[in-house]
């Protein structure tokens, strides 16, 4: 109620954002709101702060599995990253939601499997020869949600539709 009753003054809402994003929703103008990731069923304050710092550190995200590679995974877990990308936190870097819920588990591995690389030092190693190692596998190749299907998913993460509505896919048949 209090969405619609801010849309009835104007107010518009960003969808939320893991490059700019903070726990709490934050005024982005006078009559736009940046909205808060802690607000995502699903996440906490602990795995917030932690993706926080981590962009504060090393800048902004690039793909997902940047993201999982340098979040604290002790301070987040995959249903954390599925939340957020069913919420559309994700949806600036890769719109297809279907492909990077498919591949949370395989970025989970490749995070595990580079911080052992960093960890590992061999006889052999005074050059960057582990770089193949650490170039990112493509995402899971899915087929796009549809309006309704995105729209499910993103009530269950936020509570309501944020960036659509199921009516949008049968308005120009009404």
């Amino acid at each position: 109620i209090l969405f619609g009753d801010a849309q009835k003054m104007g107010i518009s809402f960003e969808v939320p954002d893991i490059n700019q994003g903070d726990y709490r929703f934050e005024p982005i103008s006078t009559k736009a709101v940046r909205y808060g990731l802690g607000a995502i069923k699903g996440t906490g304050k602990q795995a917030i702060d932690a993706i926080v710092a981590a962009r504060k550190e090393g800048g902004a995200f690039t793909s997902l599995y940047d993201f999982c590679v340098r979040v604290d995974r002790s301070k987040m877990n995959k249903r954390t990253v599925e939340a957020l990308i069913k919420g559309g936190a994700f949806d600036k870097l890769h719109l297809n939601r279907a492909e990077l819920l498919a591949s949370v588990e395989r970025a989970f591995e490749f995070a595990a499997a580079t911080q052992a690389n960093a960890n590992q030092c061999g006889l052999f190693d005074m050059s960057d020869s582990h770089a193949a190692s650490t170039q990112e596998p493509p995402l899971v190749e899915m087929p796009t949600f549809g309006v309704k299907a995105r729209l499910v998913l993103e009530k269950t993460a936020i509570g309501f539709y944020l960036s659509g509505h199921l009516f949008d896919e049968v308005v120009e048949e009404v």
